[in-house]
């Protein structure tokens, strides 16, 4: 009766918001239908679950490896290169990471996964104060925006995480198991150039496709903005990986 009345003074009532994505819609929407997906989540930002579920996984990932790495064979190498560490320090070094690898691994995930989600969340608001489409984006949205294009390294995570389970992984790190970077089959003596193509991963690249496309609909960010964030992403993400090769 209350909505019969206000429609006769041209009053209307607020048609119901639509729910946000859930999970299961999120992980699907980012393999079949990413443009989509970002609309919806424009209209209902979402970004705990699809954090929370990125964070799980790389947990799971950080738990099965550490219990398979040689970290005698991963560390020694590097630490036997450094002229600042003693040769009487380096077996207390090993022993060490060999005690404490998974919790310091899994710690060292939880943190940095949550951190630069946070992180580049602040920065993608930051310039989409300047380069929205209509009005500037709320900070939620800019969360769902870099939160749910993580889902897509799910399968990467599996896949290392299987690999972990069913092979001898000697001392490699995670991203040296996977067959789905350049880095895997072509093999240099220069550690930072060899960093450089194990970042030319089908994820890696799949994420930052995602990453724009989110920018560009679940933000509404013109073109140069979402270009903009995505570049910087790569930038920072690429550098830092090969400024820690050793």
């Amino acid at each position: 009766m209350s909505d019969r009345s206000d429609s006769l003074y041209g009053e209307h009532p607020e048609p119901p918001k639509p729910p946000a994505p859930s999970l299961a819609d999120q992980i699907v929407g980012v393999f079949t239908s990413p443009a989509e997906l970002f609309r919806r989540l424009n209209a209902t930002p979402s970004w705990g679950w699809a954090l929370g579920m990125t964070v799980l996984a790389g947990v799971i990932l950080t738990i099965l490896w550490g219990l398979k790495v040689d970290v005698d064979e991963m560390l020694r190498p590097a630490l036997e290169k450094n002229p600042q560490i003693a040769s009487s320090q380096i077996d207390m070094i090993v022993g060490f990471y060999k005690k404490f690898i998974v919790p310091l691994s899994v710690f060292t995930t939880i943190f940095f996964t949550a951190t630069l989600t946070f992180l580049m969340a602040l920065f993608y608001w930051l310039v989409g104060k300047s380069t929205a489409e209509n009005e500037a984006p709320s900070y939620r949205l800019a969360l769902s925006a870099v939160a749910v294009p993580s889902l897509v390294r799910l399968p990467y995570m599996l896949l290392v995480s299987l690999i972990c389970l069913v092979k001898s992984i000697g001392g490699l790190t995670p991203e040296k198991i996977s067959p789905t970077s350049v880095g895997y089959y072509v093999p240099l003596e220069n550690v930072k150039l060899h960093a450089l193509l194990y970042t030319l991963d089908l994820f890696f690249i799949a994420e930052a496709v995602l990453l724009f496309l989110a920018a560009r609909y679940t933000m509404r960010l013109k073109t140069n903005g979402a270009t903009v964030c995505v570049l910087i992403t790569l930038v920072l993400g690429i550098g830092l990986r090969v400024l820690n090769a050793k």
